[in-house]
């Protein structure tokens, strides 16, 4: 109060005396003409809603949106959602680094340009550059280099079709490979490329588990890709178990819900070796041993099975393993030498005499009823899903699918009269590896443990067979001896059997009483709530060996005989990148351009880039210590991962292109059709022979020679080269053919047997390398061709993520500047241009084999019957295209109508289960016609029209059941015919709910109950996944249609994986990964490797902005236990070399007491355009590239055999579903102290002199 008035009242103001003017400069900072809503395309899991301000037509700030709809009245909101990465973006669409123009290579500009000139046609001139050595050599030795020529649009179009025409014709479509990342961060930009590309039948490079993000458990225990929680069911639960996920840093739009998860009386414990952000948030911190996780939740699952299933038998646990596990299926029990027997696999109605004659009876395990012993064969297993004869019986009743009558399990035979007690083994593979560089040889063998284990005789066909139940597999296992005779623990405190606390402190560095007390809390909690006890995690646990196959199981396995999963806020959740895409059937449609063609050809990445970047041919890594000791059928078809990955690709169980050895796919339809084949079916069975009599063979079985190289690239949305391949410099060698700092020597030569070794190898096997880009990042400054694309803010696009339910939108903020378009566009003007080329060289549509794998939710899964590992190619069976070997299928592409099939719907969706996701289809048909005469569609050439980005985005909302109500209750009833229970009536309220474009630029719009995935998302209800399996009784898509906990395909009994287990980590000094003599000189110490997301970066994006560059040091870091460094003599900031026989990374060091000792943290990742200056180890080691390489180039690939199974239930391919992944987290690194010149790095060419290899 200033005074009185004239009135004689108070009055509140008063005139200022100083100066005001500093407002002007706020209102000045903050005007702006208007604003759109739009989003960013990173792979960060966000899908954050932005504000985009302009003035004066530029992009001046950005601000989080605040109209998240509220799920509900309990749950905090979503809003706001943001980080401090993504306010940076503005940045992007002036920066210095964002390629305004189109750009060719110069050399291979000029030397094209001089073959036009003397008369040639545009493929007659690409032919004439890589058909030359010395030309092809000169502009791929350029890769990574300056030297760019400005070019137009048509210009580069042309050079990109005269590359795509001239390898269709003289090596296939095949050689054809396009890669780009997750489609859910900006679903028309991914849709863009991948249907330009396999409209002309190249090849999808797959990126989930390349990324290793794939969390093979899920597809292995839930027959589904992935899952998960929303972030907002977090806050149902009551007790967070987080590890290998550092939520605040790395979610952070998110990581409020962990604050008010512990606001409404939430507990948190945090497994991690160092004193993360998310530590800062628990209430209990395990400082566990880096790699160890698994051995820590092994001892807590024997004791919550000693307490809570055998002590006293908790009845809720009880009954939801029964009703929604395998584990009450009987498994047979084999025989071996010594008398023993081991856990072999289910017991099925074929086996029995009585249940001959019931339709894919070799496809229904049986259970055991409890009280009268008889044999039942319960609803809901694989055979019933597929069957043709007498459906609707695909659900989760306790139900006998014969009679229909009710029965009930039995989970053990333990309390059975009788019971006969057998002695099974069990292998325990502790001491395979030792603590990094510590190991003998290079691994040991596994031990079996023998134990008794309750047992019922049963007769068969084949005679008298004794089984058991997975329960008491999984008892024994785990040391539960429940009196038993044995090798079993005598106590928790027994510590020279797993898995018991005491086994785990000696592996872990963990208190066992800790172990014990977490196991308590955990299992007591999911008493109390009936289930709401949660694990949040990621790649910090995923990337490891035995990562996602061992650790991510044990994580599962807790949470599923605590009857946690299907429950809100409990369970399984597992986040990497925006890994989600809500509206899955409509991308794998149109990105795919099924709606065209059938089948699309889908690669398994990780396998793609391990031989084709002569990865295998560095491998040293021998797979003795991964069997089983008494494996017998796995390890016959070989010891390194090379041979068995070729086993799993003539089985069908695995992909790989390019397709055939030495011939092209086009070549060989012709070849059928001269020896009198017509059908599609003859054809088949024709090259099913040719390969048969060694006429003809997989590429794959010669990927070194030059035919079977692939040929052209393209690359959009995503950073291949600099950011995801995993033994980076092997790529620049082999697939670039430009310089490198791969230090060690080839190492595999005498440990494969199934691919042709050759002395010396071609480099540079890719003879076109195309780059969509909004930045000159590393996968830019090492292609050919580099297309200016438009940024985030200035394009239409749709976004989603796993996080959050809500669908949003991308809007442009305004054009496109200088000559970039959006990733529509360009690719449409591409079509365009190959379109209108390819009328000169295919006067009419060509046809083409394509091969591809077995594939996941189809009869497919049903091809190879119990499991058996049979190998035509050795007589064990017939060569069956689509049963023993991969599916043979005719292609018609008519290449002259690219650009008009791209731009419309095609009709193949139109027809009886023509359209869908997961085997979940129905008939498009209505919705088709209907989008011919929507406003926002239209109609062109007689099909929905799909000219702009806009339209597209339109089809996919109106064709997908996730934003379209009467899509989604369609498809629904459609599915009860096969389960046989209500389904619709979940969606049947929603069915006039149908999200427009219009409308998600409004405002976000929740997603709607899907049959593609697996939660119950009505109004008010967080989204929490297998919801609907436990609550609608709808199976899961495996094997027996219950959670598998046992593996019973022979591949997983001979490496000891058909029941949860532990493997160390992989000792990687062991199998010849260092150059020990640095070791040896005293200059470097041995670290493991580890590689996290970081708090200034999305992988490689924003962390070259200024704003992220400025906040902390900028440029690459490793960051050192301080005691570790000054072993070495490294101080805070010093320079540092990461290396390995795989390539050298140069950093700055960042020395603190936070991180544990042996190991190292680098976070992933940095590009070398920011402050890489040159390795002396590099001049030292003789390499062609003497700049350090990014925290990829110390790893390679390393490929676990146990995700190249299929052809069985949910052990079946598909795209980012199945496949090996690189797992890079074991790598072992060399860290020592670089020497400088007169105190400083040498950044420039010119100083390359000054340069001492030492």
């Amino acid at each position: 109060m200033s005074g009185k008035n004239g009135n004689g009242r108070f009055t509140w103001f008063k005139k200022a005396k100083e100066s005001r003017t500093w407002e002007k400069f706020y209102r000045d900072r903050w005007a702006h003409d208007y604003s759109v809503r739009t989003s960013h395309s990173v792979n960060c899991s966000g899908s954050c809603s932005w504000e985009v301000f302009v003035k004066d037509g530029i992009i001046c700030w950005e601000l989080q949106k605040v109209d998240w709809p509220q799920i509900n009245d309990e749950t905090p909101n979503y809003e706001p959602r943001g980080c401090q990465r993504g306010i940076s973006a503005s940045w992007y669409p002036y920066s210095p680094v964002r390629p305004k123009f189109p750009y060719v290579r110069k050399k291979l500009w000029n030397a094209y340009q001089r073959s036009k000139r003397d008369g040639m046609g545009p493929v007659e001139a690409w032919a004439s550059i890589v058909e030359n050595p010395e030309l092809s050599k000169s502009y791929k030795k350029a890769r990574g280099k300056a030297g760019w020529k400005r070019v137009n649009w048509d210009e580069a179009a042309e050079i990109v079709a005269a590359g795509q025409i001239y390898t269709i014709k003289k090596y296939g479509p095949d050689h054809l490979a396009a890669f780009s990342p997750i489609p859910a961060m900006s679903m028309v930009s991914f849709t863009s490329g991948q249907r330009w590309n396999q409209l002309m039948g190249g090849t999808m490079l797959s990126f989930y588990e390349w990324y290793h993000d794939l969390p093979h458990i899920m597809p292995w225990i839930w027959g589904d890709q992935t899952d998960v929680a929303e972030s907002a069911d977090w806050y149902q639960g009551t007790y967070w178990i987080v590890m290998g996920s550092n939520l605040p840093m790395t979610r952070t739009p998110d990581a409020h819900f962990a604050s008010e998860h512990k606001y409404n009386g939430g507990k948190i414990t945090n497994l991690s070796p160092d004193y993360a952000d998310i530590t800062k948030f628990a209430d209990l911190w395990v400082q566990i041993k880096e790699g160890t996780d698994n051995a820590f939740l092994n001892a807590c699952i024997h004791v919550i099975l000693n307490e809570y299933h055998h002590e006293r038998k908790t009845g809720y646990f009880q009954d939801y393993v029964k009703q929604y596990t395998n584990l009450p299926f009987l498994v047979m029990l084999d025989e071996q030498e010594g008398g023993h027997h081991r856990n072999g696999r289910f017991l099925r109605a074929s086996d029995i005499a009585s249940f001959d004659g019931e339709e894919y009876s070799e496809w229904k395990p049986l259970q055991m009823e409890a009280g009268t012993n008889a044999l039942r064969i319960p609803t809901g297993t694989v055979g019933h899903r597929w069957e043709k004869e007498n459906t609707g019986r695909w659900n989760l009743t306790h139900q006998d699918s014969l009679s229909g009558e009710e029965f009930d399990p039995l989970l053990s035979f333990i309390d059975s009269e009788k019971r006969r007690e057998t002695m099974v083994s069990f292998p325990d593979f502790t001491h395979t590896y030792d603590a990094l560089g510590k190991t003998e040889g290079t691994g040991n063998e596994a031990v079996n443990r023998i134990r008794g284990v309750p047992a019922f005789e049963v007769e068969t066909k084949d005679g008298p067979v004794l089984v058991t139940t997975g329960m008491d597999l999984l008892m024994a296992q785990f040391g539960v001896g429940r009196g038993m005779s044995g090798d079993y623990p005598e106590g928790y405190d027994d510590a020279d059997k797993p898995f018991t606390p005491a086994w785990q402190e000696q592996e872990t560095g963990v208190s066992r009483d800790l172990a014990i007390r977490v196991a308590r809390e955990w299992a007591d909690n999911a008493e109390a709530t009936e289930g709401k006890s949660l694990f949040i995690t990621g790649s910090g646990i995923l990337h490891w060996y035995h990562g996602g196959q061992s650790t991510y199981r044990a994580e599962a396995v807790m949470g599923i005989i605590c009857g946690c999963q299907g429950n809100n806020g409990g369970g399984f959740a597992h986040y990497v990148g925006t890994e989600k895409i809500r509206n899955y059937a409509a991308i794998g449609m149109l990105a795919g351009a099924t709606d065209w063609s059938r089948p699309p050809r889908h690669a398994n990445s990780t396998s793609w880039q391990y031989f084709h970047t002569d990865q295998w041919r560095y491998d040293g890594m021998p797979l003795t210590s991964l069997w089983a000791p008494d494996a017998e059928d796995l390890p016959r078809h070989g010891e390194h991962s090379a041979d068995i990955n070729h086993l799993a690709v003539r089985a069908g169980w695995l992909p790989f292109y390019p397709q055939f050895d030495k011939m092209n796919p086009i070549a060989v339809y012709e070849q059928a059709v001269e020896a009198g084949c017509e059908s599609e079916e003859e054809i088949a069975a024709w090259v099913a022979k040719q390969f048969e009599t060694g006429e003809f063979d997989f590429a794959l079985s010669d990927v070194d020679a030059p035919e079977n190289h692939p040929k052209v690239l393209t690359i959009w949305r995503g950073n291949l080269f600099g950011t995801s391949t995993r033994g980076q410099e092997y790529g620049q060698k082999y697939l670039l053919g430009t310089h490198d700092n791969v230090l060690g020597g080839e190492r595999s030569q005498e440990m494969v047997n199934e691919v042709k070794w050759h002395e010396e190898v071609d480099v540079g096997k890719l003879d076109l390398v195309v780059s969509f880009n909004l930045r000159m990042d590393s996968s830019a400054n090492y292609a050919d061709v580099v297309l200016p694309t438009a940024h985030w803010y200035e394009k239409h696009d749709l976004t989603c993520s796993d996080l959050h339910s809500f669908l949003h939108p991308f809007n442009p903020a305004h054009d496109p500047p200088w000559e970039c378009k959006s990733d529509w566009d360009g690719f449409r003007f591409l079509a365009k241009k190959f379109s209108e080329m390819a009328a000169d060289y295919f006067s009419e549509p060509i046809k083409e084999v394509v091969m591809t794998a077995l594939q996941t939710d189809s009869p497919d899964e049903m091809a190879q019957p119990l499991g058996e590992i049979k190998d035509w190619r050795s007589g064990e069976c017939e060569v069956i295209p689509g049963k023993t070997f991969p599916n043979v299928n005719v292609v018609e592409r008519d290449f002259t109508k690219i650009h008009d099939m791209m731009t419309t719907l095609g009709p193949l969706g139109n027809q009886p289960e023509g359209y869908g996701a997961k085997g979940i289809n129905f008939d498009l048909s209505e919705v088709y016609e209907e989008l011919k005469t929507n406003r926002q569609v239209g109609e062109k050439l007689g099909r929905p029209d799909m000219t702009s980005a806009k339209q597209v985005a339109e089809v996919i909302l109106r064709i997908s059941p996730e934003s379209d109500g009467e899509v989604s209750f369609q498809i629904f009833s459609e599915l009860e015919k096969r389960v046989g229970l209500p389904l619709a009536d979940m969606v049947e309220h929603e069915r006039e709910i149908a999200h427009s474009y219009v409308a998600l630029s409004s405002q976000p719009r929740r997603s709607i109950t899907s049959p593609h995935w697996s939660a119950i998302e009505s109004a008010g209800r967080t989204y929490g996944p297998w919801t609907m399996n436990v609550e609608k009784l709808k199976p899961w898509h495996t094997l027996t249609g219950r959670q598998a906990i046992y593996f019973d395909h022979q591949a997983y009994c001979d490496l000891g994986e058909a029941l949860p287990t532990y493997k160390p980590p992989v000792d990687t000094v062991a199998i010849g990964d260092l150059p020990l003599e640095e070791v040896k000189e005293g200059k470097a110490k041995i670290l493991r490797f580890i590689t996290p997301h970081g708090k200034w970066q999305i992988h490689s994006m924003f962390r070259d902005t200024w704003q992220m560059t400025n906040l902390f040091r900028g440029g690459p870091l490793c960051w050192l236990n301080d005691e570790d460094a000054a072993e070495i003599g490294v101080g805070d900031n010093d320079w540092v070399e990461v290396f390995t026989n795989n390539g050298i990374q140069v950093a700055r060091a960042v020395t603190s007491h936070t991180v544990k000792r042996d190991m190292c943290i680098v976070y992933h990742q940095n590009e070398r355009h920011v402050n890489v200056p040159f390795s002396p180890l590099a001049k030292k080691y003789g390499a062609t590239d003497l700049r350090g390489g990014g925290n990829n180039a110390p790893t390679r690939v390393m490929m676990n055999p146990n995700s190249m199974i299929g052809g069985y239930g949910q052990f079946t391919y598909f795209v980012n579903y199945q496949g090996p992944s690189p797992s890079e987290r074991d790598m072992g690194v060399l860290v020592r102290k670089m020497p400088l010149v007169d105190g400083k790095p040498i950044y420039e060419e010119k100083d390359l002199y000054l340069l001492r290899g030492e």
